[in-house]
């Protein structure tokens, strides 16, 4: 980030959230690949800058340019759910760390989650170890619903 960018006038910066918003919502529903992408956008919305919107508009010439991707999901009937989960250390301005993790039955990722960790960190490998434990909630809550969908869960891994 560049500290010393103009920031965007009032009706640009307007603009700027809404369509930040918009791609929120296609990531989640549609395109996880971005996830990484529009977490960082959406923490810049409150006083977006020019190269906020450079990166705004990279990623919306990426999404069209890649619009026909389909989203393919499937499972192996195994019942085996694999998580992958990683951190990074200080990523952040505040020297916190960044959690990322995904979910996949087979084929495709239903489930991806990318968010800030809420807590400093000494090293990587407690950013890692936080970031296995920012993921459990999901991981569990997961579970518990295929198997209340009827689904038998065998098995849950973490990589």
């Amino acid at each position: 980030m560049n500290e010393d960018c103009e920031k965007l006038p009032d009706d640009v910066a307007a603009s700027f959230h809404t369509i930040v918003a918009k791609v929120l919502y296609v990531t989640k529903r549609a395109r996880p690949d971005t996830s990484l992408a529009i977490a960082f956008l959406t923490t810049r919305v409150r006083s977006p800058d020019t190269d906020d919107w450079e990166k705004l508009c990279h990623l919306m010439e990426y999404l069209r340019g890649d619009r026909d991707r389909p989203l393919i999901l499937s499972g192996d009937n195994e019942g085996v759910l694999m998580w992958y989960i990683d951190a990074s250390f200080a990523v952040h301005p505040n020297m916190r760390g960044h959690t990322g993790g995904c979910m996949t039955m087979g084929r495709g990722f239903p489930i991806s989650v990318s968010t800030k960790q809420k807590l400093n960190t000494k090293s990587s490998t407690e950013s890692e170890l936080v970031g296995v434990d920012d993921m459990m909630p999901i991981i569990i809550w997961t579970r518990y619903f295929l198997l209340k969908q009827g689904y038998g869960v065998v098995e849950v891994r973490h990589y």
